[in-house]
């Protein structure tokens, strides 16, 4: 498995247990539709997500997704793309990066889902 902390911007954290993601769009990935993740599969940062899936994805492919903080009753709209996905050996279990990116077609929370993160860092 390749390192990729060699190319991150931004610190990346597990996220905070009260976060959930749920897939509403995936280019590439219909069935990932509606599918939600626990925090505890996530690492978060200002620019990106380190997400657990159960199968490949393909790099490039676009996922929206809303991020939800239950505890602070906060929801973003996010979209990513795929820049990687690792089998972790043996667990049938992959690890991707996706990075956040703004969109024209559509208005998302990416300047509020950075805020919030630097917010969760300092506080950390």
């Amino acid at each position: 498995m390749s390192d990729h902390s060699d190319r991150r911007k931004d610190q990346r954290f597990v996220a905070p247990e009260d976060l959930s993601l749920q897939i509403v769009f995936s280019s590439e990935h219909p069935g990932l539709l509606g599918k939600t993740i626990d925090s505890s599969a996530i690492d978060i940062s200002a620019s990106g997500l380190k997400i657990l899936f159960s199968h490949m994805l393909k790099k490039d492919s676009v996922l929206d997704m809303w991020i939800t903080l239950k505890n602070e009753n906060r929801k973003f709209f996010l979209t990513g793309n795929v820049r990687w996905c690792t089998e972790l050996s043996g667990e049938d279990v992959f690890e991707a990066g996706v990075i956040l990116r703004d969109r024209r077609d559509t208005v998302t929370d990416l300047v509020e889902w950075r805020k919030l993160v630097k917010s969760l860092l300092v506080a950390a």
